[in-house]
């Protein structure tokens, strides 16, 4: 089965094609971005079911990024320091794990920050280009402390309309110099030195559907695409929406048809996520080619041990494969 054979990103080997997709827990309570013994049992539990990946939850660069109050950052010493132990408890269970490094932008809820966005409105400061040059060193540090802690792996987020998407979308940004003539340039450059910083694989998520006529659709996100392969971007995870309402309720696989149409035009690894749940919906994707990796994040929450289960079914799973008091329970299935 075509889901269960390894797969090689850039140079990091994952063991099977389903990883856990970014999923944020809003659960550092003490608001100082520190990760905390939640963070810690979450994502151990879900590297002891075996996935190819972890991608973490959205990761603020700095003070001004973070999409609430209670999200992670990796820009002080105490937040580097327990995101290292994180990474070792994954680790310890043979798992891949990547960060998604992420600025909120005008979407940020944190309390006592300027907020900041392409443009100036309301209680939204317009980013000068200092500012921006600020933002691009932040995500830069980032990256450099990701690789010394010792994360596989880098995911920009460039979806959901946080900044950089801001930057990317019409809908958000019109201003009238270079990153307004260029509405890729923020997210190049942001590549750029995070790929300067660090020597692992470095994935973008983007939003391959806006769901607004004036908005960015799928041609748009295809030539993003194409200039991030060309940036030697390893991979990119295509999900959608972040400015308006959607025009409908969410369903199984709908967006896979927008990760297909970008995996025919570029020759990187594709992702693909949004309320899949079954083996055949997984298997069917890979498969038939419909995208590289498929990324479960409601699925893992109800089942943390879905996809181990799922290889001891299928005759993967010896008794020297995972922990005994795990494998007796496999034996009751």
């Amino acid at each position: 089965m075509k889901t269960f054979e390894p797969l090689k990103i850039k140079d990091m080997k994952v063991d099977n094609r389903i990883g856990v997709a970014p999923m944020c827990t809003f659960l550092c309570e003490a608001k100082d971005g520190v990760a905390n013994d939640f963070h810690f049992a979450h994502y151990a539990n879900l590297a002891l079911g075996q996935p190819g990946f972890i991608i973490q939850e959205a990761t603020s660069v700095n003070e001004q990024g973070y999409i609430s109050d209670y999200c992670l950052g990796i820009y002080k010493p105490r937040q580097k320091e327990a995101l290292t132990h994180l990474v070792e408890l994954v680790h310890r269970y043979n798992t891949k794990i990547g960060i998604q490094l992420n600025h909120a932008g005008n979407k940020s809820k944190r309390h006592g920050i300027t907020k900041i966005g392409p443009m100036e409105q309301n209680d939204v400061v317009g980013a000068s280009t200092d500012d921006i040059k600020k933002i691009v060193d932040d995500f830069a540090a980032a990256a450099k402390t990701a690789r010394n802690i010792g994360y596989d792996f880098i995911e920009i987020h460039s979806a959901h309309g946080y900044l950089i998407n801001q930057f990317l979308s019409p809908l958000t940004n019109q201003r009238l110099d270079e990153y307004g003539q260029n509405r890729f340039l923020l997210l190049e450059e942001i590549s750029k030195a995070v790929l300067h910083e660090f020597e692992g694989p470095v994935f973008v998520r983007i939003s391959g559907d806006e769901y607004d006529e004036h908005g960015n659709s799928i041609e748009d996100l295809i030539e993003v695409s194409k200039k991030l392969e060309q940036l030697k971007i390893s991979l990119i995870n295509v999900s959608s929406g972040g400015f308006v309402t959607m025009p409908f309720e969410p369903y199984p696989l709908y967006q896979v048809k927008l990760a297909t149409a970008i995996k025919e035009h570029v020759s990187i690894p594709v992702a693909t996520a949004g309320l899949i749940q079954t083996h055949d919906e997984i298997s069917s994707i890979i498969d038939q080619d419909k995208a590289d990796i498929v990324l479960l994040g409601r699925k893992l929450l109800e089942d943390p041990y879905f996809v181990m289960k799922w290889k001891y079914k299928l005759g993967l799973i010896e008794e020297g494969d995972v922990k005994n008091y795990m494998y007796r329970a496999l034996k009751t299935l």
